[in-house]
């Protein structure tokens, strides 16, 4: 079977050693120590070597032909051999010198450091057996021969503590003996002490509390007064009753996308001429301006520039001569106008015609004498009226829904110093407006967009001044004071010639003047009864009740801070 070989260094202590076993992968773990190996010459080391062995199922192999190592060896039936090709065996060899003492502290410390508790109990307890043997055989246990060869001074000190243990277990003061046979007590009054105090200190000092509650008798008195308003703060006049005016306005822009269903040709016009007759009896013209209307049916054209036809009486110059029933003489005489239809479209494209025209000139006739031609079809989805008006009432029932929202956002973006006058609150709607706008064109896939801003608005002021305002008009006692007051309101909020005006109404309770800290310069310090009668001296308290924060507590504290006084308005 594999074994482990582990070669303990000088400078190792035990929780090496443990570590070093449990991290063999062997299940024979051999460990050979150096020469004069100081950490395998106390048994304690030894029980814990063993006991690690045990815990992690391995068989750990001392490899020593040490004396002192070989005795502690055979006290804890661990198996030793004397190199590593020999079969372990444990030792037979009986120990004749008493097992190395060490103090319970340093006990503690190196098993506690390992995470020994079996082993620690019996080797606390074995050290504890040594220590009574001391005390009644009245000298110390020699030391081993493997202790001889030890340090020095490290056998000195350790036989220095000794010494003091022995000393202050055979101490002839009365006291000390009753601690040190009484030393559980001890423990527990030590600890119940401190808490004692602190629990008394606290009772007494940091936990009493009190509440004073001071009831006044107070009216409640209705206010009402004209005031004006204006919005040039150099006007001002509180005294009077003359308040600065402040606006404060929001916008909000709602927006609507709708699919536009119009439809628009916007391809090429049609051109062409037109031939004008003219007839004059005499002398005159006949002038035809430049957007002269001249129609086919449902046909537009209009005349491209400004032309005219005169006649100055002499017959040479007429085309022909014609004779009416009547036998007068009409000079008959023609322009050629050029002209371009209404709108686009292949429709206005048509032949040469001589009947069925009409025109915006007076006395004249109209025909064709040649195609009318150039007209192109090209549709494209242009946004109508219609289009608006059913956005418009869409946005409406959404809108309705916010407008109360909007009111609430302007009021709240008002502070909280300021006096809000609700009866000035207005909310305007402006035009809707359209993207692209009516007859604009809406490209394939896109939607066009209706927007429409509302502006609210509402005046405020100073409510600092309105409040002085009031307490001014109400002209109360000196020793008097008011304790509360409704939200004062405008009533009647109308603009005149001067500004604005309206009538400020209120309510207010107002009673006696007693404050919280007169009431604390009169009760800190006293006792419950001294403290009530002192109380009732105070001109319009009704009623007086002191709470303390536990039953023991018979007065109240010194310090304010612990005592809370609520002052019941009583109407």
């Amino acid at each position: 079977m594999n074994k482990d070989v582990i070669y303990i260094e000088p400078e190792d202590d035990i929780t090496d050693i443990i570590n070093k076993i449990e991290g063999s992968k062997e299940k024979i773990v051999a460990l050979v120590p150096p020469k004069k190996a100081s950490v395998l010459r106390s048994i304690v080391n030894i029980k814990l070597i063993a006991k690690s062995g045990a815990n992690t199922k391995k068989t750990v192999v001392l490899v020593t032909t040490d004396p002192a190592i070989l005795k502690l060896a055979a006290a804890t039936k661990l198996p030793v051999t004397k190199d590593l090709q020999s079969a372990p065996a444990v030792p037979k060899i009986e120990a004749e010198g008493p097992e190395e003492m060490i103090s319970k502290e340093e006990l503690v410390k190196k098993v506690a450091k390992n995470g020994e508790e079996e082993v620690m109990a019996e080797a606390v307890e074995e050290v504890e057996k040594n220590e009574k043997t001391e005390k009644v055989d009245g000298k110390e246990d020699s030391e081993s021969e493997a202790e001889k060869d030890s340090d020095a001074d490290d056998a000195k000190g350790k036989k220095e503590k000794k010494k003091k243990e022995k000393v202050v277990g055979t101490s002839k003061n009365p006291l000390v003996r009753w601690v040190q046979e009484h030393k559980k007590l001890c423990i527990s009054l030590c600890v119940a002490l401190p808490i004692l105090i602190l629990v008394l200190v606290w009772a007494l000092v940091i936990a009493p509390a009190a509440t004073v509650t001071v009831g006044i008798r107070t009216t409640k008195n209705n206010f009402s007064e004209n005031v004006t308003f204006t919005e040039t703060l150099a006007e001002e006049n509180t005294s009077e009753g003359k308040f600065f005016l402040q606006q404060k306005k929001i916008e909000t822009e709602a927006k609507k996308t709708f699919v536009a269903t119009g439809q628009k040709n916007v391809g090429e016009r049609a051109k062409g001429n037109v031939v004008i007759i003219a007839y004059f009896v005499a002398k005159g013209s006949t002038n035809i301006n430049a957007g002269a209307t001249f129609t086919l049916g449902d046909l537009l054209y209009t005349a491209d520039e400004d032309s005219s036809i005169a006649w100055d009486g002499k017959v040479t110059n007429c085309e022909n001569s014609n004779e009416t029933v009547t036998q007068t003489f009409k000079c008959k005489l023609s322009a050629r106008v050029n002209v371009t239809a209404n709108g686009p479209g292949t429709k206005y494209n048509i032949e040469a015609s001589s009947t069925g025209w009409k025109t915006s000139v007076a006395g004249v006739v109209v025909y064709t004498d040649q195609a009318m031609a150039g007209g192109t079809d090209n549709m494209i989805t242009v946004v109508q009226q219609s289009d608006i008006d059913n956005a418009i009432a869409e946005l409406k029932d959404t809108e309705s829904a916010s407008a109360n929202n909007n009111k609430e956002r302007l009021f709240d973006e008002i502070s909280d110093t300021s006096f809000i006058i609700e009866q000035s609150y207005t909310q305007s709607v402006g035009e809707p407006t359209s993207t692209p706008k009516v007859g604009e064109e809406v490209k394939e896939g896109e939607k066009a967009t209706l927007s429409v801003v509302t502006t609210d608005s509402v005046y405020y002021i100073d409510n600092t001044k309105v409040e002085e305002f009031i307490k001014e008009k109400a002209k109360l006692a000196e020793n008097y004071r008011i304790y509360s007051m409704d939200n004062p309101f405008i009533e009647n909020f109308i603009k005149t010639d001067t500004g604005y005006a309206g009538k400020l109404k209120t309510s207010y309770v107002s009673g006696p003047k007693v404050t919280e800290n007169d009431v604390l310069e009169i009760i800190k310090g006293k006792g419950l009864g001294t403290a009530q009668h002192d109380l009732k001296d105070i001109d319009g308290i009704s009623s007086i009740k002191i709470d303390t924060s536990f039953p023991w507590v018979s007065s109240i504290p010194n310090d304010p801070n612990k005592i809370t006084v609520i002052l019941d308005v009583q109407e």
